[in-house]
């Protein structure tokens, strides 16, 4: 019985399809990162032009501690799993917002700071968890897209935000944030704890086909803490530091010049804008990324870094013409720019092309990283890595803001900066991508259309939870026995009289009984090594059925069968 006959159909709307966890923790971002750039976007965190310096420290220290907490992010979710892991990470954001919600309405910083440092703790946990699912649980060919998805989910929720705070702000004649916008949000992330409650274990999970999508050991914190210290000695991961370091550290530059040149229902529009631009871009360079007409995972990646180096350089090249014809002195105020200002139609346009690299940078980065493994504990390590470092430069970029550098200068930097990722990232997609990770990682569970593909063994998909393997090899049996068709076993007989089964199952079923009646009187008789052989393939027809569940419980890999020639082929015929 070949894997394709055996297939079968999982349906869509259920909790434990990886494609609803990785929406689950789009909704996740939508609640809380989504609406954390909304308020950010708003400049200086909370709208006064005069509170830059708060935004700066406090985002400072948040992605100082974000540097850290992501990089032991990996362990902590190889330890405790995603549900926990998300849960804690969405915590720091109500805090946060209630921390730029106190200094409106009170104006001292403590509160801000220590927001920031606990936000940072929290984020780094929510963003690793994020990006190991959408890296771990996506098949090979749809991780661009899966990454896209998540990404629109914190955008789009940035979006409604910015729509919130620019309905309640048009008219307004306050510089700063209505408090009502504060409360509508910490309500809307308080409750979105209810989503991240419903990830599930990742060894619950099931493709489409029926298939887990590894063998998932219990690891103890130091056996993770080693896989992510294995990352410091792959070259492959340490010369993608710079496009990780480089990926977010725009952004502090973005927010403050928002801030300061228009005023405050121009920068809630300038949000929106910023937010409703990325959604298209980034999903079409998911699709791009997965579109498997335009060839291998490696010519993709190439379209993609391509797409992404021409619309950046563009961004940085528009905006570095735009600041020079400004000559912006941040020692005094800014100008105010208002969306009916003849002088806004430019600019927005150059703040919408700038903006959009925040998705497409990033999944850009994080595709060509999670093409390079589909082994989930280490996909885990990676996310971590990656946000750490994407947290250090971002945390650099605020500090540089800090310092009223001039906005000529910063944005220079991080033009040369972003460059120089560019013939990186076409070097590791050149050397490192191929065609699939699949045939080269026995720990993870092959899809049934892939194994067709590529002709792997259908061992790979696993056998039943619960089923036993049996603990000794067949080598030392003096000979073969010719091999039995599986059908459904005796121990399922009470099935065969319902309705369900057809007369030639019927006739099949009455065959297979027949079978295994004569092997137990052969059994009987007394005969030893009769008796031993023929233990060994009631086990193994029992584990041939199971495996049509394709559902792992154990950690056998298929060198393990190989080694014992004990392949389920040997009793599939």
């Amino acid at each position: 019985m070949d894997a394709e006959s055996s297939a079968v159909k999982l349906p869509f709307l259920r909790l434990n399809n990886p494609f609803v966890q990785n929406l689950l923790s789009a909704a996740c971002l939508f609640c809380n990162p989504g609406l954390y750039l909304a308020v950010s976007l708003l400049g200086a965190g909370g709208g006064r032009p005069t509170s830059t310096t708060m935004a700066n420290i406090s985002n400072g220290t948040l992605y100082g501690v974000f540097v850290f907490s992501a990089l032991m992010a990996g362990t902590v979710l190889n330890t405790l799993g995603p549900r926990y892991t998300m849960m804690f990470g969405i915590t720091g954001y109500p805090v946060y917002i209630g921390s730029m919600w106190y200094f409106d309405a009170q104006g001292h910083l403590w509160f801000p700071i220590f927001a920031g440092a606990y936000l940072g703790l929290c984020a780094g946990c929510l963003w690793t968890t994020a990006a190991y699912m959408s890296s771990a649980y996506a098949e090979e060919k749809d991780k661009g897209l899966w990454r896209a998805i998540q990404w629109t989910g914190n955008i789009s929720g940035a979006a409604v935000g910015a729509s919130v705070a620019l309905g309640i702000s048009w008219n307004s004649a306050s510089a700063s944030v209505p408090h009502s916008v504060y409360i509508v949000f910490i309500v809307i992330q308080v409750a979105s704890a209810g989503f991240a409650s419903l990830l599930l274990p990742s060894n619950q999970l099931r493709r489409s086909d029926g298939t887990a999508l590894a063998a998932f050991e219990h690891l103890t914190a130091w056996e993770s803490l080693k896989i992510t210290g294995s990352l410091f000695k792959d070259w492959r991961i340490l010369i993608m530091i710079p496009c990780c370091f480089t990926a977010e550290m725009f952004f502090p530059l973005q927010a403050s010049m928002n801030a300061y040149a228009f005023n405050l229902r121009t920068r809630t529009l300038n949000s929106l804008l910023n937010n409703l631009i990325q959604i298209p871009v980034t999903l079409g360079v998911g699709f791009l990324l997965d579109t498997e007409r335009l060839g291998t995972r490696q010519r993709r990646a190439f379209y993609g870094i391509t797409f992404d180096a021409v619309w950046i350089t563009g961004a940085y090249v528009a905006q570095t013409i735009w600041l020079a014809s400004w000559k912006f002195d941040r020692s005094i105020p800014g100008p105010s720019i208002d969306c009916n200002d003849k002088a806004y139609a430019g600019a927005v346009v150059i703040y919408m092309l700038y903006a959009a690299q925040y998705g497409v940078f990033q999944n850009v980065v994080l595709y060509v990283l999670g093409s390079l493994t589909n082994e989930p504990r280490k996909l885990a390590a990676m996310g971590g890595f990656f946000v750490s470092w994407l947290s250090a430069g971002t945390a650099v970029s605020f500090g540089v803001d800090a310092t009223s550098q001039p906005y000529e200068n910063e944005n220079a930097a991080y033009f040369a900066l972003t460059t120089i990722c560019w013939p990186i990232l076409y070097f590791v997609a050149w050397k490192c991508i191929k065609a699939t990770n699949y045939d080269k990682e026995d720990n993870v569970i092959v899809p049934i259309h892939v194994r067709r593909e590529l002709h792997l063994d259908a061992e790979k998909t696993g056998p039943l939870e619960g089923v036993e393997m049996p603990s000794e090899t067949p080598q030392a049996m003096s000979e073969k026995v010719e091999p039995v068709e599986p059908v459904e076993p005796p121990l399922l007989a009470p099935l065969a009289s319902t309705s369900k089964w057809a007369d030639p199952a019927d006739e099949l079923f009455t065959a297979s009984v027949s079978i295994f009646t004569l092997l137990r009187e052969l059994d009987d008789a007394g005969a030893a090594l009769n008796s031993q052989l023929l233990g060994r393939r009631h086990e193994s027809a029992l584990y041939a059925y199971a495996s049509q569940d394709r559902i792992l419980s154990t950690g056998r890999t298929r060198a393990d069968f190989e080694a014992s020639e004990y392949s389920i082929h040997d009793v599939r015929g």
